[in-house]
């Protein structure tokens, strides 16, 4: 990696995010969470170790910002699915997307709802209201065409927030069961059935 240019005054958020870049790359190789190390990261952004300090604490603190900027991500993914798709099929569409996200960011999935941000720790370094709000904005995306179901009548939810709230569930263990257990006969339909079941769609 070649030494990056040193940054301007005033450009310490531009390394900042440079600092989590490279931390996302890292883990998205093989290696995962272990090959990010303070060393790693000021060598893949191509700069030194000590320029890491006045922006992360310890690698921790890079880790947690990967995590929200991986909700971010996450986000967006949901949000691509076409708003003009019926109330049920966008759901499904929603779901769908969710788990394609885990299973092309299996670290950063991880990572996401790993032991890292809810650590004491990681309190410390942010508010405890961002810890609280991360990954709502994703979640928002499944409630909001879960109330859109309900408001069609596609679904017989009288909750569409804690059903929405079973449909995430639902998925994340359905993602992080599809890695531990890859060698199981997953049925191919179990995708719908969870969503069909848990969103309670006619």
């Amino acid at each position: 990696m070649e030494q990056r240019t040193r940054s301007r005054r005033g450009e310490g958020g531009r390394l900042r995010d440079e600092i989590v870049v490279a931390a996302a790359r890292l883990l998205d190789q093989e290696a995962g969470e272990q090959a990010v190390t303070l060393r790693a990261v000021a060598r893949e952004a191509g700069i030194t170790a000590p320029s890491i300090y006045p922006h992360f604490a310890d690698r921790d603190s890079i880790l947690l910002a990967v995590a929200e900027q991986a909700f971010a991500e996450l986000e967006a993914h949901l949000r691509v699915v076409p708003p003009d798709l019926g109330p049920a099929e966008r759901l499904r569409a929603i779901c769908t997307a969710y788990l394609a996200y885990a299973q092309e960011k299996p670290n950063r999935y991880r990572i996401m709802f790993g032991a890292v941000w809810s650590a004491p720790k990681s309190l410390e370094r942010v508010p405890d209201l961002a810890i609280q709000d991360l990954g709502m904005n994703a979640f928002d995306v499944l409630r909001g065409a879960m109330v859109a179901c309900v408001d069609a009548g596609t679904s017989r939810s009288v909750d569409p927030a804690a059903d929405a709230a079973a449909v995430w569930a639902g998925l994340h263990g359905l993602a992080q069961l599809r890695v531990a257990a890859s060698l199981f006969p997953w049925p191919r339909d179990l995708e719908a059935v969870l969503v069909q079941r848990l969103a309670l769609l006619n």
